[in-house]
């Protein structure tokens, strides 16, 4: 009986104890990031916000393809991952992609989500002198977007694609993007 009692006891304990732990809120910075994050976390916390964007590149035809949209960015609840959220005119959410950070080599490991084709995409960042450079690997080539930061809302992007022959195709797209709230 004394056994049982015991153990009844610490079940009890080990309850309480793990509400306690889950219950406990997470210590945050004004832009939501956990004030325990490794310093790397905070190399994307200038995207934190609601956006506008625009873009023009050039097509293969010799057109221009142009586009707007608005997108969000913000930090998870655990204080540590980036989640950015594309919008369509209704205020939809039509792509979610989640940046998590990797001390170990000081890089992102990324999620691509669209929610409406269910396509997924994984690859990573790193920040390299200051800009933010995504690798996506693929079986036929190697995707490098560059993201040079020009100020807090221009911003450059670069596609290199380099395929297996060597051959490589560079896509300057202009990206501009206006901060509408925090």
């Amino acid at each position: 009986m004394k056994r049982l009692i015991l153990v009844l006891c610490l079940t009890a304990f080990a309850r309480v104890n793990a509400q306690d732990k889950s219950n406990s809120k997470i210590e945050k910075d004004p832009k939501g990031i956990s004030i325990n994050a490794p310093e790397g976390v905070h190399q994307y916390a200038f995207r934190v916000g609601e956006w506008e964007s625009t873009s023009k590149g050039i097509q293969r035809d010799g057109s221009w393809n142009t586009g707007s949209g608005q997108y969000r960015v913000f930090v998870a609840d655990n204080g540590l991952t980036f989640i950015e959220e594309g919008l369509d005119k209704e205020g939809n959410v039509t792509h979610r992609i989640t940046f998590d950070y990797v001390e170990a080599t000081d890089s992102w490991k990324n999620h691509f989500k669209d929610l409406n084709s269910g396509r997924e995409v994984y690859y990573t960042s790193k920040m390299v002198d200051g800009n933010v450079v995504e690798t996506i690997q693929r079986e036929s080539n190697v995707n490098n977007n560059t993201y040079t930061v020009i100020g807090d809302n221009i911003y450059i992007y670069t596609a290199r694609r380099t395929f297996g022959n060597g051959f490589t195709l560079v896509n300057h797209v202009g990206i501009s993007t206006k901060k509408i709230s925090n």
